[in-house]
């Protein structure tokens, strides 16, 4: 958010970046302060319970997610649609003039009925009141 260009494009990866600085910080104050009183624990445990085991979890979580979702877009083309297969403006301004163009095609043959039904209907009325 800082610059216009990231330097992590990977939303995952970016997303450990947080995660492994709030471990670094926890780590360093679990080091730099005693341990509770009546605690029986080593500075070596507190750091492989309480930072390391947490620290994997979510990074084999987000490699997880990362890898699942790069096998969802090889799988499913349907998902990005839009930037895989979009079609060119000019096949779609052409499928536009064709329809126009059909559409057109349709009104002149509904055109050319109505004038011959009209033209009949005119001859017959011209052709009773001569009679």
């Amino acid at each position: 958010m800082l610059t216009v260009r990231p330097f992590i494009t990977n939303r995952y990866i970016a997303a450990l970046l947080p995660v492994y600085g709030v471990a670094l910080t926890h780590a360093y104050v679990i080091v730099s302060s005693p341990p509770p009183q009546g605690a029986d624990m080593t500075i070596e445990y507190a750091l492989l319970v309480f930072i390391t085991l947490p620290v994997v979890i979510v990074t084999l979580g987000a490699v997880y997610f990362m890898w699942n979702s790069k096998g969802k877009q090889d799988d499913d083309p349907d998902e990005n649609t839009f930037d895989n297969t979009s079609e060119p403006s000019e096949t779609i301004s052409d499928k536009l003039t064709d329809q126009k163009t059909d559409t057109q095609s349709v009104v002149d043959l509904v055109t050319e009925d109505k004038k011959a039904n009209y033209k009949d209907k005119e001859h017959n009325t011209n052709s009773n009141e001569k009679t």
